[in-house]
């Protein structure tokens, strides 16, 4: 016998779900009603829920400023992260839920009927961080007032009000309307600890990116009240915009600081170090080192020539003057200091030399001629006198000058040679002084950009958040979605059904297939019957003579068999007369050789010990089983029986009362 295909094999496997389809369908249909109904009543009964969105775009920030080109090189390294990456963390940080959570005051929850929100109850509605777990009840009276009672954790009146006045209790703030026809005479209000409000709201509060190539971000959260839904999505964006902004000015007003303060520290020390350097250059008079070097060494040289000069002259004028002491006649003496450059150039001292030599001329002309008594020559000789002593008080006076100016020469000399000899030490202080200023202007130029730089980057930082889509609510709720839901609850439906009854299978400790009678019995089953109504097994010739056969002695002789019944539900005695029956039809269709001798049928109750050892010596032993009624335990008590026995299993036979058990039994 080969194998059976692969079509075989699966037309095995669909008859099997079949059969067992058609043996569990109570079951499973029982299962699936149940899941569709659940379905239905979640898709149907359940309150809609509303979803509002909006989009944002993230610019990139302002870029950190630097005073160096180093800094720059740092920003391109992204040292601090992406910025994307890091407004996107802002989203899920605990302190943006946190002001969401107060703005829409999500910590408090309304239960109301369906159709009726925060907005169609109350005029005012809010509450703080202190509230705690607890539940209130809201109750508009026959008389208009409202009632306000906290039941949980315990039961107590906290105050009876009239429409529009603003009640506080745990935390929550509200004014209720007055009431009108359709409103709810009841409604409760249930509080929550404000940090388990934060750690449960904070995941329906969805930010995602939509598209890696673009800065933008979708907000969106789902709410049964519209308005809250919409709120909720508001507040996000104010607060994330506000906490993003107090960040980067946080920021930039740090280093906006710092700098301004490292800015104006570098003034005033600027500030003193050029006071310090104008000071000092007033007191040393130096300016301009190279050129004010040049003019001095050239006024040194100067002087040193006109020193120089005024000693060579007052040189001269001694020595002339002691040569003209050993000249007798005033006009020889006077010529000879005559001849010196200094007394030609003055033309006051020439022209005084001169009529001092025509008067000597004309005195030795007189002389010759007149006595010293004689008037004209005395009065030569005065008038030469007068001229001789003048000329004496002018050289004098001359000599005087001369001496002065050659002392005054010599002081400067020794004032510029001081002066020199300090002049390299000078030098080095100005360049140092002019040095230590160059460089603070240089700090301060550098502060004073970046100071504008963070400024500028302080400025830009208002403009760099855009809202694209404003919050809105969708055209229509995100739940229930009646076609899926029952889409997804018939798939369900089905999965459950199949499942359970599979089920229903695994859990029938009933008996109904050959197979299982065989592996208790170890023998085969002859046959299986259906009864009809007035509980009588039909059998078909093959099947009665299948059971003849067994029930044949090999020796020959006349057959012994006997029928017992697995437990009370099998009919043994009616599968016995039905056999007999059988028998005499057969034998009286087939006479002669062919047909068997009816045997001598004896029936026996559910298998018992005195009924398993009364029945050992009436020849082979056929069990009757019912299928669907017969238990695994009994027909394991029964086979355990007949071996204890010593009863000869011939085989079984199963009686069905319906059809589809026919169809499962040789499964």
């Amino acid at each position: 016998m080969g194998l059976p295909n692969d079509g075989a094999g699966r037309e095995g496997a669909l008859a099997a779900w079949v059969a067992l389809a058609r043996r569990r369908w109570v079951a499973g249909g029982l299962v699936a009603g149940l899941v569709l109904a659940l379905a239905a009543a979640v898709v149907f009964l359940s309150r809609p829920v509303y979803r509002a969105e909006a989009r944002l775009r993230l610019g990139a920030p302002p870029p950190m400023g630097g005073a160096t080109p180093a800094a720059g090189f740092f920003g391109l390294l992204r040292l601090g992260g992406d910025p994307f990456a890091n407004d996107l963390e802002l989203f899920s940080s605990r302190t943006l839920v946190e002001r969401v959570v107060d703005d829409v005051s999500l910590n408090a929850r309304l239960d109301a009927p369906r159709g009726w929100t925060r907005d169609s109850l109350f005029v005012r509605f809010g509450a703080g961080r202190a509230t705690e777990e607890a539940s209130f009840a809201l109750e508009w009276l026959e008389d208009g007032r409202v009632r306000v009672r906290r039941t949980a954790p315990e039961d107590s009146l906290i105050a009876t009000i009239t429409p529009g006045t603003t009640v506080s209790f745990g935390d929550v703030t509200l004014a209720p309307r007055a009431w009108r026809p359709g409103m709810p005479r009841k409604v409760r209000i249930t509080t929550l600890p404000f940090a388990e409000a934060v750690r449960r709201i904070g995941p329906r509060l969805v930010v995602e990116r939509l598209r890696r190539e673009a800065n933008v971000v979708g907000l969106s959260f789902d709410h049964i009240d519209r308005a809250i839904a919409r709120a909720a999505v508001a507040s996000m964006i104010h607060r994330f915009i506000e906490l993003r902004t107090a960040i980067e000015l946080r920021e930039s007003g740090e280093t906006v600081d710092s700098v301004r303060v490292v800015a104006d520290h570098t003034r005033r020390a600027l500030d003193r170090a050029e006071s310090a350097l104008e000071a000092w250059q007033r007191e040393t008079r130096l300016v301009a080192p190279e050129p004010q070097s040049e003019v001095f060494v050239e006024r040194y040289g100067e002087t040193l020539t006109a020193l120089e000069r005024a000693r060579q002259e007052l040189e001269a004028v001694d020595s002339a003057l002691e040569r003209a002491s050993q000249i007798t006649t005033s006009g020889s003496t006077w010529s000879t200091l005559l001849a010196q450059p200094d007394f030609l150039a003055n033309e006051t001292m020439g022209a005084l030399v001169e009529r001092l030599v025509q008067l000597e001329a004309e005195r030795q002309a007189l002389a010759q001629r007149r006595t010293d008594a004689n008037r004209e020559l005395r009065a030569l000789v005065d008038q030469i006198a007068y001229l001789d002593g003048r000329l004496r008080s002018l050289l004098l006076n001359y000599r005087i000058t001369l001496a002065a100016q050659v002392e005054e020469l010599e002081a400067q000399v020794a004032e510029m040679d001081t002066v020199l000899a300090r002049m390299p030490a000078r030098a080095i202080e100005l360049a140092r002084r002019q040095r230590n200023v160059r460089i603070l202007s240089e700090v301060l130029v550098m502060t004073e950009q970046r100071l504008h730089e963070e400024e500028l980057r302080q400025a830009l930082t208002f403009s760099n958040v855009q809202v694209i889509d404003p919050p809105a609510l969708r055209y229509k709720p995100v739940w229930p979605r009646k076609k899926l839901g029952l889409a997804v609850g018939l798939l369900l439906a089905g999965v459950f059904g199949t499942i359970g009854m599979v089920v229903a299978e695994r859990a029938d400790r009933s008996v109904w297939r050959a197979a299982e009678v065989r592996g208790v019995f170890g023998a085969p089953v002859l046959a299986a019957v259906m009864v009809d109504r007035d509980g009588a097994p039909h059998f078909s010739p093959d099947e009665v003579r299948t059971v003849l056969r067994r029930a044949a002695p090999e020796g020959g002789g006349l057959a012994r068999l006997a029928v017992v019944a697995a437990d009370r539900a099998a009919p043994a005695p009616e599968v016995a007369r039905a056999l007999v029956r059988a028998a005499e039809a057969e034998a009286a269709e087939r006479p002669g050789a062919e047909a068997l001798a009816p045997p001598v049928i004896r029936a026996y109750p559910p298998v018992d010990s005195f009924a398993a050892a009364a029945m050992a010596d009436d020849g082979p032993v056929v069990v009757v089983v019912a299928a669907r009624r017969t238990r695994r335990d009994d027909l394991f008590r029964a086979a355990a029986l007949l071996r204890e026995a010593g009863a000869a299993v011939a085989g079984a036979i199963l009686v069905c009362t319906r059809q589809g058990d026919m169809v499962g039994v040789w499964a």
